[in-house]
C-alpha cells in the first residue's frame, strides 16, 4: 500500500512541502497572511517539520486523504502519528480524517474531522512529556492510564529518542519497555512515541481539536 496521494488545495492559500522546504532553505517568510500547509505523499519527519515552521510559519497544517490504519504500511503511519504528535506540541493547528485507527490509543493527538467525542476535543494535556537533565517526566490522565512516570534508565532513554520522529522496529528490550509502559507504539515493522513533548505551557489559548493555538506561552522548565 502506497503512502497518501499528493492533493491540490483549490479552496484556500495553501503551500505544498516543497515550497515550505525552498523556503525555510532561503530563510524566506512569505508576504501576506500565512498559507496552510498541504501534506500528501511527500511526509516530513516531525523534527524536520519543527525546524522548518520556527522559520516559515504557517496557518496550519491539513493532511489528506483520510487515514486508514487497517490500510496503510508502517513507515507511512508512524510518521503520521508523529506528525500529528508535533502539531500539538508546537501549537499549529492540523486537519485530518480518520478511516478506521486505534481512537483509544491516540485521541490525546489532535482531534480528526467529524469525531466530536474524541478525548482532545475537548481537554488540552492528556498525554505528555517533560525533559529533565538525564531524565524524562511523563504525565498521562486519560481514566485508564499510568498516571505519571519517570523514566532514567539510560537504555530506555536512548531507544525513546529515535521513536519522536518513527522508526524501525528493533524489537529491543528496551524498546518492548517502552512499548509495556505506553510510551511507544509498534505499527508493523516500525514504531512511534505516543507522549506529547509539553515544550511550553499555555496562557489563555484557544484549543482547537486538541491542538494549542498559541495566545502566549511560558517557557517550559525542566522538572
Amino acid at each position: 500500500m502506497s503512502a497518501p496521494t499528493n492533493i491540490t488545495d483549490t479552496t484556500t492559500n495553501s503551500i505544498d512541502i516543497a515550497e515550505l522546504r525552498a523556503r525555510a532553505s532561503a530563510g524566506e517568510r512569505a508576504a501576506g497572511r500565512p498559507a496552510t500547509l498541504a501534506l500528501g505523499a511527500d511526509l516530513p519527519t516531525a523534527s524536520e517539520l519543527r525546524t522548518m515552521l520556527a522559520c516559515v510559519p504557517v496557518a496550519g497544517v491539513r493532511l489528506a486523504p483520510p487515514v486508514d490504519f487497517d490500510r496503510l504500511p508502517g513507515d507511512v503511519l508512524v510518521q503520521i502519528v508523529a506528525l500529528l504528535r508535533e502539531c500539538s506540541s508546537i501549537g499549529v493547528r492540523v486537519t485530518w480524517s480518520l478511516v478506521s485507527g486505534p481512537d483509544k490509543a491516540l485521541d490525546h493527538l489532535p482531534a480528526p474531522e467529524g469525531r466530536p467525542r474524541w478525548r482532545s476535543a475537548n481537554t488540552f494535556g492528556l498525554f505528555y512529556f517533560r525533559r529533565g537533565p538525564g531524565f524524562l517526566s511523563v504525565v498521562d490522565r486519560r481514566p485508564e492510564s499510568i498516571g505519571r512516570t519517570t523514566v532514567a534508565e539510560p537504555a530506555l532513554l536512548d531507544a525513546f529518542h529515535p521513536t519522536l520522529d518513527g522508526c524501525a522496529w528493533d524489537g529491543s528490550a528496551a524498546v518492548r519497555r517502552l512499548v509495556e509502559l505506553g510510551l511507544v507504539m509498534r505499527f508493523g515493522d516500525h514504531c512511534v512515541a505516543l507522549p506529547v513533548h509539553m515544550r511550553t505551557w499555555p496562557i489563555g489559548a484557544a484549543l482547537l481539536g486538541g491542538t494549542l493555538a498559541s495566545a502566549g506561552k511560558n517557557p517550559d522548565k525542566k522538572v
